[in-house]
């Protein structure tokens, strides 16, 4: 039988718990401080898992609501192309992504007022996470990811983006 001290404090814990996790969670920017053309600085960027890409450029605009659409197009090493798109809120979200070798849905979710977190799935099941850290004046972000290959490799990268148009 609980006492009336342990209702109280499992009381406190389920309302310190609730307020951790929703202000842990910074409510989407309005408008996204990403949207805009973004350019990979390849030499500013580390990539371990893989070589490096030759190039690479994302877009994001926003569309319909608050929904953003993400466009980005990659050179690898071997000088292989692809292209991938997604579109959603930024409020954590699975939507699908259409042409990304790695991941066919992914969440973007604001941590803070600079930084979004995108977790990345494939077939449902999480394989791997980036966090982009928007600069303080809005020129450049770095996108630091981590995540399974379908080939079973650990991908770690950490990528330096600069603004090339807003």
């Amino acid at each position: 039988m609980r006492t009336i001290s342990s209702m109280l404090r499992m009381t406190a814990l389920t309302g310190l718990a609730t307020l951790l996790t929703t202000t842990a969670l910074a409510a989407p920017p309005v408008p996204s401080p990403l949207l805009g053309t973004w350019e990979a600085d390849v030499s500013s960027s580390t990539f371990q898992g893989r070589a490096p890409y030759r190039s690479g450029k994302m877009t994001f605009v926003q569309t319909e609501g608050q929904n953003v659409r993400v466009i980005a197009d990659v050179i690898t090493a071997s000088g292989t192309h692809f292209h991938f798109e997604y579109e959603g809120p930024e409020d954590g979200t699975i939507v699908p992504v259409r042409g990304n070798p790695y991941y066919d849905s992914a969440s973007n979710i604001w941590t803070d007022q600079r930084t979004l977190k995108r977790t990345e799935m494939r077939e449902g099941k999480v394989t791997g996470t980036t966090t982009m850290e928007l600069a303080p004046d809005g020129k450049s972000f770095t996108a630091k990811g981590e995540r399974l290959t379908p080939d079973g490799v650990n991908y770690v990268t950490s990528i330096v983006w600069k603004r090339v148009a807003d």
